[in-house]
């Protein structure tokens, strides 16, 4: 098919050159780690309240599509473009993901919990490999009795990443050898499909936690940050609207249609405010994510280590706002840790390793 102008490749002078991206993934991760640790230890205020109307997980999702095409577009323009965008994948997920694994098994064993059950190493094993590599949603029967009864529930999020990852250059086929007509009826049916996973509420049906950990119910979120990077006109659009109009809008959608569903479900029309509200705080005010953050990404760490340190706080029987604030705290700390001694590292290695290609 001919490619067309909506789809058309950006110039080189991109919108996502300077943002506050990082700005906007750090208040995703903590308002997933708060919202999680203030439902766990039972502790709410005002504050926590307005934050659940924001949720994370799928502010990750929309911000992924749009930084993850972006540089998959990107690596077309050198050697080796998917070696290079996978290489990149890998070492910005894994290094953190199995340091975590790690200190989450010592915190497990330190809490004594292991000596307290009966454990087959065999499974033991299989469940290791499996939080190490694809299947982090998977979880030992024997740990239930652990902390909230899943080690790290949040991890269920980094094979729906994954999934996208695998997915981008197929996306990235149909947005440029594609029509507006085809492209966004497999978006309608996308969202759909989300719809149906929202009204479904069978979280002991094998079936059903499998269809909800595949890509299927959330990839429209990603598509969407992907169309979103490759239309100048709709960025220009946001970029002139108030952020208090989407925001008003945003409420105003969230509260109609506020039982959509469960767990990370928003409605689609909220959804797409949301997104016009990331775009817009994204790209005003530019410069203000490296003035605060100094290009040190704290968010990856903080979304994947919080609920280990519930869980062991909770198997402690350490609640209340107590619990809530020694986890926040903890939380924080080990993710400036991991970020200085091995995400920042990693990173390193991968620009390194790009030079040479």
């Amino acid at each position: 098919m001919i490619q067309i102008p909506y789809f058309k490749k950006r110039n080189k002078v991109s919108f996502n050159n300077h943002n506050n991206f990082d700005l906007v993934r750090l208040f995703a991760a903590l308002q997933v780690a708060v919202c999680h640790s203030a439902g766990h230890f039972e502790y709410q205020n005002f504050a926590i309240t307005i934050l659940g109307y924001f949720p994370g997980v799928p502010i990750f999702f929309f911000v992924s599509g749009f930084l993850i095409y972006s540089s998959y577009e990107k690596s077309k323009e050198i050697q080796k473009p998917l070696f290079n965008f996978y290489q990149k994948r890998f070492l910005r997920l894994y290094p953190a993901l199995w340091f975590c694994f790690l200190l989450s098994i010592i915190s497990v064993w330190q809490s004594g919990y292991f000596d307290s059950v009966k454990w087959d190493s065999g499974k033991f094993l299989a469940w290791c490999l499996a939080q190490a590599s694809f299947f982090q949603f998977y979880n030992l029967d024997f740990l239930r009795g652990y902390g909230v009864g899943v080690l790290n529930g949040s991890l269920w999020t980094i094979a729906v990443e994954l999934q996208f990852y695998i997915l981008t250059p197929f996306l990235y086929f149909l947005l440029t050898r594609s029509n507006k007509t085809v492209v966004f009826s497999l978006v309608f049916v996308l969202i759909l499909i989300n719809v149906l996973n929202s009204q479904l509420n069978d979280r002991d049906n094998i079936l059903m936690k499998l269809f909800y950990v595949s890509f299927l119910p959330w990839i429209y979120m990603f598509i969407l940050g992907a169309l979103v990077y490759k239309n100048e006109v709709v960025l220009k659009f946001i970029k002139k609207t108030s952020f208090l109009i989407f925001l008003s809008l945003y409420l105003l959608s969230y509260f109609l249609v506020k039982d959509y569903g469960w767990g990370n479900a928003i409605n689609p029309i909220s959804y797409i405010l949301l997104a016009c509200m990331i775009i817009k705080f994204a790209f005003t005010a530019p410069n203000l994510s490296d003035s605060i953050l100094n290009r040190n990404d704290l968010s990856y760490g903080i979304y994947i280590f919080h609920m280990p340190i519930v869980n062991y706080l909770i198997y402690l029987n350490i609640n209340g706002g107590l619990g809530f604030f020694i986890c926040l705290i903890s939380t924080i700390t080990i993710s400036f840790i991991s970020w200085f001694l091995i995400e920042k590292k990693s990173l390193s290695f991968k620009n390194n390793a790009l030079r040479k290609i």
